[in-house]
C-alpha cells in the first residue's frame, strides 16, 4: 500500500478546532480586557506572607493589567473545553507563566483544576 502524498501537519478535524479557538480567543480577549489573575495572585502573597513581601514581589512580578491569554482552568489534557466560555479566565502574559510555574498556589485560588475537582459553581 502507497500513501497519495505527505502526511498531514495537523488533522482537518484539529485544524477546525484551532480555527474556532483563534475566533473564540479573539473575542474573549476584546470583551474581557483585563487580567482576572492578578489581584486573587497579589492577595494570595499578601495573606500568606505579608505585605512586605507581597509588595516585593509586585515591584518585581507585577500584573500587566491587559489581558493577552486566555487561560482554562481546567486543561484539555484533563478533560476541559478549550472553547466553553465558563472555562476560561484572561490573564496577562505574567499571570499565565505564574499559573503554570505554581500549579498547587493556583489550584489552591481557583486558577487552576484538576479533573476530579467540580467546577468552583457548583454545589
Amino acid at each position: 500500500m502507497k500513501r497519495g502524498g505527505p502526511l498531514r501537519r495537523v488533522s482537518k478535524k484539529r485544524a477546525s478546532i484551532q480555527g474556532q479557538r483563534r475566533k473564540f480567543v479573539r473575542e474573549q480577549l476584546e470583551a474581557r480586557p483585563r487580567c482576572e489573575a492578578g489581584e486573587p495572585i497579589h492577595l494570595y502573597y499578601v495573606d500568606h506572607f505579608g505585605r512586605a513581601f507581597a509588595w516585593e514581589k509586585f515591584k518585581t512580578d507585577r500584573c500587566y493589567g491587559r489581558s493577552t491569554d486566555i487561560h482554562e482552568p481546567l486543561q484539555r489534557s484533563a478533560g476541559g473545553s478549550i472553547l466553553d466560555v465558563e472555562n476560561t479566565i484572561s490573564v496577562c502574559r505574567r499571570c499565565h507563566d505564574w499559573i503554570h510555574s505554581y500549579p498547587e498556589y493556583a489550584v489552591e485560588l481557583g486558577l487552576l483544576r484538576y479533573s476530579w475537582q467540580s467546577p468552583p459553581n457548583s454545589s
